[in-house]
Order: structure tokens, then sequence, then C-alpha cells
């Protein structure tokens, strides 16, 4: 490049492709080599766990998965999944006892379920998870994220309370081909101001939470407003749902492809061309278990459960993120080696449940209140199981809502939850998480 702008992303772009952890990844060309790769990782984890981690010491033990240094992975299977709670009691006894040898660093979880889970990672899992996402985009998307042209629409505590983006913020602005946009700051002046920032820059690639990419396309189509249209749109931290994939598509007239991650193991699945969410079992070793911690037939709905094949200072073995989706059905037409999600259903704190312990979809209360009954009345809502016997419905109104329509919605839950209190309390907003995240549903069961 002729210019200073984007010398950031050219360095960041050799070091990416030139480095090891990309280069192995870029030699897996068939399943069976996706598959030597991963028992080999796993086997390499889960033998440094059982030397060094004082937890996996004893629980590796009990299931005698290590025999005189051997790994039995056969075995794998009986190792009890590991939880937040169990993250929270055990957490130092987590910790590798060579952690120092690492460039190490705490993370947390985004506290969305209740008091954040803080763990701990490193440098060399840090590599790994970008190796894993600059793959997606080069060999999925065929785009080289780390040069593209890119407008990130992301959450920004700072733009907030400190009213500036910040002066590390407006250097790598200046020095990349990045524009960041806040996500919670979405007024109309914020919205109409973005707009003209993505017409104007341009950018290959549209990155962001799925409400915030949702929400600006809606204000867009609203006031006839054009859009740039992207050679991608990914959307990720938030459950992209039919009508926001349609309406943000629409927008962009581009596709929309969903990113799955977590703090806790970066990115674990992403949407193919063919809607297909190749889950990245080269970083990740990703389950989906029914309630008795059985793996699901394809094509059902489980929990998600992880280990992370990369994170030596902290290992998480078997451990239950807190998602739902649907297992794949086997190889996608897209010619990828790498196995599938046919969907991620969603954050499981999301779900409801009833006291007989069946759950209920965060999809039901969002398709009932913001498509079977409808009303020009509600500008945002928020649906929250309070206990087994009570559910509490947040609305921020434009006008006032019609009792025939809170009876209409009042008896289809009551229909499918059972014998519920259903209250209405209208509210000036709904904040958002502690993480940033816009929630239609919660749960205080969980």
């Amino acid at each position: 490049m002729s210019s200073r702008k984007g010398i950031i992303d050219v360095l960041r772009l050799r070091r990416i492709t030139g480095s090891k952890e990309y280069r192995e990844l870029r030699d897996i060309r068939t399943a069976s080599d996706l598959q030597e790769f991963r028992e080999r990782h796993l086997r390499a984890l889960l033998l440094h766990a059982y030397k060094r981690v004082p937890y996996y010491r004893r629980i590796l033990g009990e299931v005698r998965l290590i025999q005189n240094g051997s790994v039995d992975l056969s075995k794998f299977d009986q190792i009890p999944l590991l939880t937040k709670d169990l993250l929270r009691r055990f957490g130092n006894d987590l910790i590798s006892a060579d952690y120092t040898t690492r460039r190490w660093y705490y993370n947390t979880s985004g506290g969305s379920t209740g008091e954040p889970v803080r763990f701990m990672q490193d440098d060399t899992f840090q590599r790994k998870a970008a190796a894993t996402e600059y793959y997606y985009y080069k060999h999925m998307l065929d785009i080289e994220e780390p040069a593209a042209k890119r407008v990130i629409l992301w959450g920004s505590e700072r733009d907030i309370f400190e009213g500036s983006i910040g002066a590390k913020v407006k250097a790598v602005n200046w020095l990349t081909h990045v524009t960041f946009l806040n996500s919670f700051r979405m007024s109309q002046r914020d919205i109409e101001r973005y707009i003209a920032k993505i017409n104007s820059c341009q950018p290959e690639l549209i990155r962001g939470y799925a409400a915030s990419l949702f929400e600006v396309c809606r204000y867009a189509a609203s006031k006839n407003f054009p859009l740039h249209s992207p050679k991608a749109v990914v959307s990720t931290a938030e459950t992209l749902t039919d009508e926001m994939r349609q309406l943000i598509e629409s927008g962009f007239n581009t596709k929309v492809y969903d990113f799955y991650g977590s703090r806790e193991a970066t990115g674990l699945a992403a949407e193919c061309e063919h809607g297909s969410m190749h889950v990245f079992s080269f970083s990740n070793h990703l389950e989906v278990l029914d309630d008795d911690n059985q793996p699901v037939k394809n094509g059902e709905e489980g929990k998600v459960v992880v280990t992370s094949l990369h994170n030596y200072s902290m290992p998480f073995i078997r451990y239950e993120i807190g998602d739902t989706a649907i297992q794949g059905v086997g190889t996608c037409s897209c010619g990828s080696m790498l196995p599938t999600l046919a969907k991620v259903t969603g954050r499981i704190v999301d779900h409801f449940i009833r006291d007989n312990g069946t759950t209920v979809p965060a999809q039901f209360f969002i398709h009932l209140i913001g498509v079977v009954c409808q009303t020009g009345a509600i500008k945002k809502f928020q649906v929250v199981q309070e206990d087994y016997r009570k559910i509490r419905i947040l609305v921020v109104l434009r006008s006032e809502l019609p009792r025939s329509y809170m009876e209409d919605v009042e008896g289809k839950i009551r229909k499918v939850m059972g014998d519920y209190d259903i209250l209405w309390n209208a509210v000036d907003d709904i904040p958002k998480s502690p993480s940033g995240k816009y929630t239609y549903t919660r749960s205080l069961v969980h």
C-alpha cells in the first residue's frame, strides 16, 4: 500500500499467513487428516491436564483415562462435564502449574447469566484462534479478512461514559481499514450516521451483533435509505433469527453468515455459502448432548459441550458452555471436511423451564409477540421467567397496549407453559446485558 492507512492490516496478514498455526490448518486436506489432527491435540491436552492441572489430575484419574502415560480416548465421554458453577468453585485448581511459562491473561464470560466467570487464556491460545478465524474467512468466504476494508458494529462503553472512542481506537482506525461503529449507541441520529459511514467507506465486509445489524437495516428500510452492498455480512454474538436474516440480507443485498463463538473458546462454528454451520474442530472438540449427557442424533437439538484444544494455561475439558444447537446431518455440499451443526438455536438461559424440567425455546416468545400477536404499540420487549409460576413481560410502548392483545398473548403462553401468573410492566427502556447484548428473553430459574 502506498499510504500508511492499512499498514497494520498488512503486517497482521503477513504474520498470520506465515505462522505455523495457520500452515498447520492449511495442510489439513481430508476428513482423515482432520481426525488425526484433532485426536493428536486432544491426547496432548489430556496428558498435559493430567500432569499439570490439579482438578484434572483427580478427575481423569477417577475415570482411568491415563494409563502408563497413554491416553485412552474411548473413555473420553466418561469425563464429567465442567460447568460454570464448578469453574467458580474450583477455579484455582483448574490452572496449570506451568502457566507462568506462557504469556497468560484473564478473560471473563459475558455475565448475562448472573455473576461473570473469570478464566485464564494465553498467547498460544490466541494465535490458534487468529489462525482459525483467518482460515474461515479465506477458505470459506474468500475474503482476506485482516486486509479487507471492513466495518465492525460492536459495543463500546468508553464511547458512552467518556464521550470518546479513545486515542488508541482512533489510532487503530487511522492505521487500518477498519471502521468501528458503536452498537451501544443506536439512536436514530446514530443509525443515520452509521448508514452514511457505511455508504462512504464502502466496506468489503461488515460484521456485528445480529440485533444491531437488524436495527440498521430496519431503519434504512423505514426511511428508504440506500445501503452499500458488501461482499459479506457476518452476524455474531447473538442468535440470528429468520426475521433478522431476511431483513439484513434484503437491506445489504448480500448474504449474511452466522458466526458462532464465545469468550471461553473463541470461534466455534460458522456458516458457509450453503448455510451449514461448520464446526472448527481443529480448535475445539464440540459435542451436542441430551439431558442424560449422551450424544444426540443427527437433526436433534441438545446442549453444546466444548473442549478447547489449545488452552494449556487453564484447560476447559467437556465444558458446558450454556448454548443449544441442532446436530448436523453429515458432510456439506460446499466440500469442506469440517463437521456441521444444522443450527445454533440459542442460549440455554433464553430457554424457559417448566416445573417438570422440560424447556420452551426463546423463539416461541419472540415469534409470539413479534409475529403471531402483532401490534404497533410495542417498540421493544423482554420476557422474563421469574420462577416456575410467574412470567413478567417488560415493554417499551409507542402507544397504549390493547387489553385484547394482552389476553391473546397470555392465553398462548399459558397453553404452552401451564398455569402462570403473567405480569406486564411498561418501562422507559430495557437495558442490555453487562456484555452488551440485548436479550428478548431471560429465565431467572437458571
